[in-house]
């Protein structure tokens, strides 16, 4: 409640939560890739809407979390972007048995390069 100051959690998985006790968003590296997600579920808060995104988003954010997540998230922006293979020590990409586990998590979630739009 102190004026020109907001406390932003650090994952997707305390959006909504926080958002529901004063919190002005989140700041997070997944949100690289969950911006539009993000912003959905943040619109649907402040528009008082039913919330139809945050499960998903949630979702999309544990699967990261299953591995460094510098590392997942660098892995799946090079699929599409060759520069995201550059890492500095002691970072790496995933090796391809944990490529392959979260590019199909997030597949099944039906999470892809189209929801990278900004929000």
């Amino acid at each position: 409640k102190i004026k020109n100051f907001s406390i932003l959690p650090g994952s997707e998985l305390k959006l909504l939560k926080g958002l529901k006790v004063g919190c002005s968003g989140i700041i997070t590296a997944t949100c690289n890739v969950t911006a539009n997600l993000s912003r959905k579920v943040y619109d649907d808060y402040i528009n008082k809407k039913e919330q139809v995104h945050n499960n998903k988003l949630c979702n999309v954010r544990m699967a990261f979390d299953k591995y460094n997540l510098i590392s997942g998230l660098h892995t799946y922006l090079s699929e599409k972007d060759d520069s995201f293979q550059n890492l500095l020590p002691p970072l790496s990409l995933l090796d391809d048995l944990d490529k392959k586990k979260l590019l199909e998590e997030l597949n099944k979630l039906d999470f892809n390069y189209k929801l990278l739009k900004v929000a």
